[in-house]
């Protein structure tokens, strides 16, 4: 019953962001539409990897998303800004980013009452905060990078308390993420993020890459591994995603496996607006 219940968590989290993105999808549309000063109205090519000139540039850009998986769920959300120029230009990024997520878990722990090793089972509820500044740099072949470095935050509360897991209570310490951006031909592209921080010696590293079915809409597979200093999980699946210059959404899922555990499967939802 613990899993189903932790499996409809992971549901309706997914959900949940699918439908926030999918209205404001419909209102970027409708954007487009009525002539959004960030879509080139006249040209299909509406990719915000594909240069076009437009009389305003978007100088900022903030993202929500959620993902699920066995006995796991999560939201976060966060904001870019290029304070001395826009999202185009190489320069100086600042970035926030926050989320929170609940989870489940079991083993056998030591019962003084009884005086034996009795199964127990765990309820945690994790939070995090990212204050980063960084800088993008970019090539005429097509690639982009952008490096980040700031002050990581997490906190995880776990009941009833669990004597065998260091990943309790609020950890602080530096954090570093790369993102890498090429185009390939126009139709193909390839995105890696990588980041780690000291806080609980946590990290993550994702690869998509993306076809183009048209301008707008790509579609591809992606790998990535998340975890810590007490758990890592592996992740394949494929990936379908919308843009154009004011918008992105993308959706994601596939096959998820946590060290010593069974295979399960996953889910994520992300919509980005830039402004």
């Amino acid at each position: 019953m613990a899993r189903i219940a932790i499996v409809q968590t992971c549901v309706r989290t997914v959900a949940g962001a699918l439908m926030v993105s999918a209205a404001t999808l419909g209102s970027a549309r409708a954007d487009v539409d009525a002539g959004d000063p960030f879509v080139d109205a006249d040209s299909d090519a509406t990719s915000w990897h594909a240069k076009t000139d437009v009389d305003a540039e978007p100088s900022a850009e903030s993202w929500i998303g959620g993902e699920g998986y066995r006995r796991v769920a999560s939201l976060y959300s966060g904001v870019t800004w290029a304070p001395l120029g826009n999202l185009r230009q190489d320069g100086l990024r600042l970035r926030i980013i926050t989320g929170q997520s609940l989870y489940k878990y079991a083993g056998r722990r030591y019962d003084s009452a009884t005086d034996a090793n009795v199964w127990q089972r765990f309820t945690g509820v994790g939070r995090f905060m990212d204050l980063m500044a960084g800088w993008q740099f970019s090539s005429s072949g097509g690639t982009t990078v952008k490096v980040f470095a700031g002050i990581g935050s997490t906190t995880h509360l776990i009941t009833p308390f669990d004597p065998e897991t260091a990943i309790q209570g609020t950890a602080r310490g530096p954090k570093a993420a790369l993102e890498i951006w090429h185009n390939w031909t126009p139709k193909s592209w390839t995105s890696v993020d990588v980041a780690a921080a000291r806080a609980h010696n946590s990290y993550s590293a994702q690869l998509r890459s993306g076809w183009r079915a048209d301008p707008n809409w790509s579609l591809g597979p992606e790998a990535a591994v998340i975890g810590h200093s007490e758990s890592t999980s592996q992740r394949l699946g494929l990936f379908a995603r919308y843009e154009n210059l004011a918008h992105e959404f993308t959706i994601s899922g596939g096959v998820s496996r946590a060290r010593g555990d069974i295979p399960t499967g996953y889910g994520t939802a992300q919509y980005l607006r830039r402004f």
